[in-house]
């Protein structure tokens, strides 16, 4: 994907000089995406899930009947991987990937934020194929009983005549996600125009032992020291067969998000740095120049840097919180 002319019609926005800064602030929410499927640790079966809307959606000839899931939910903690999910979708399609984060949206552009929406929209349908992201999708689309102003009462209603669906043409593929981590906000309106609700949890031991690879493995960083030494209990030792499954397992009980095992795996490999490299620090005073040829000594990740990690990392959700996420699904979320 990529900004590159697409309809022939006049830019968003009407008059040429109006319609272009218009089209030039919808590609500025154009975002590079080379982010595959196989950087995401485990959610097959969020994975899936989408993988089929996606399908469905881009299949030319169905019949009527067969509805093209165009519009998807994600809902879950945060750093649990929507936004990665929703960049995978883009690569994977090679599409044209806008990623809207509504509460900078109607900040940033207060008053003009209706016009914005539609622009986005119209802009998508040119670049298609396009996935357009809408982040925080509860700043905007907070219960009408509830207070909302004027301006985002406007930006709803537009969103939602825009979810709606102006006629496409069609080859045109626009598919539209959300994402929030705050369902139980939404608007009712919201909610029925996504029919597709998926929930994104916590990882379970597969996905986080998986992210804690990527994070360290992948990249280049070992461990060294037998499984049972990376836990702080013999109790997790089950299935715990090397030392990024002993970790996986003790993020899980401890409800780790991705985000927070990301944060963990980083603490423990910076700590078999700075335990390798006490004088780094020093260097500074010396050269800058110098440091760009310095030979990092980089060993394995022991389990004292584990340690080490556990006791500056925490996890960033409460327990009553997840089970808020599990509720909502049960009562709204879609199951197949």
């Amino acid at each position: 994907g990529g900004p590159s002319a697409g309809g022939g019609g006049p830019p968003p926005g009407g008059g040429d000089e109006d319609g272009e800064e218009m089209r030039a602030q919808m590609e500025s929410f154009i975002s590079e995406t080379s982010t595959t499927w196989a950087d995401i640790g485990g959610l097959d079966d969020v994975q899936h899930d989408l993988k089929r809307a996606v399908a469905l959606g881009s299949v030319a000839n169905k019949p009527e009947a067969v509805s093209a899931t165009e519009r998807i939910l994600l809902f879950g903690p945060p750093g649990t991987g929507k936004t990665l999910l929703a960049s995978a979708v883009a690569g994977s399609l090679d599409a044209t990937f806008f990623k809207v984060e509504l509460g900078n949206l109607l900040s940033k552009w207060y008053g003009e934020s209706s016009k914005q929406i539609s622009a986005l929209f119209e802009t998508a349908a040119e670049l298609s194929p396009s996935v357009v992201f809408l982040d925080e999708v509860d700043s905007l689309a907070q219960s009408r009983d509830g207070d909302m102003n004027e301006t985002s009462r406007r930006v709803l209603d537009t969103l939602l005549s825009e979810l709606d669906g102006v006629e496409k043409g069609s080859d045109d593929f626009v598919l539209t996600l959300a994402a929030t981590n705050t369902p139980w906000h939404l608007d009712n309106a919201i909610k029925s125009r996504f029919p597709k609700r998926i929930h994104v949890p916590l990882p379970d031991v597969d996905a986080a032992t998986e992210i804690v690879r990527i994070h360290t493995v992948h990249g280049g960083v070992d461990f060294d020291g037998h499984p049972s030494a990376f836990l702080d209990d013999p109790q997790r030792a089950r299935d715990a067969d090397t030392p990024e499954r002993a970790i996986a397992r003790r993020c899980v009980d401890d409800g780790y998000t991705g985000r927070d095992m990301e944060a963990l795996s980083s603490a423990a490999v910076n700590n078999m740095i700075a335990r390798r490299n006490p004088d780094l620090a020093h260097l500074v005073d010396d050269s800058v120049k110098r440091l760009r040829s310095h030979a990092l000594d980089v060993g394995a990740i022991l389990p004292q840097d584990v340690t080490h990690a556990f006791a500056t990392t925490s996890p960033s959700l409460p327990e009553e919180d997840v089970a808020r996420f599990y509720d909502w699904n049960d009562e709204y979320g879609s199951h197949t």
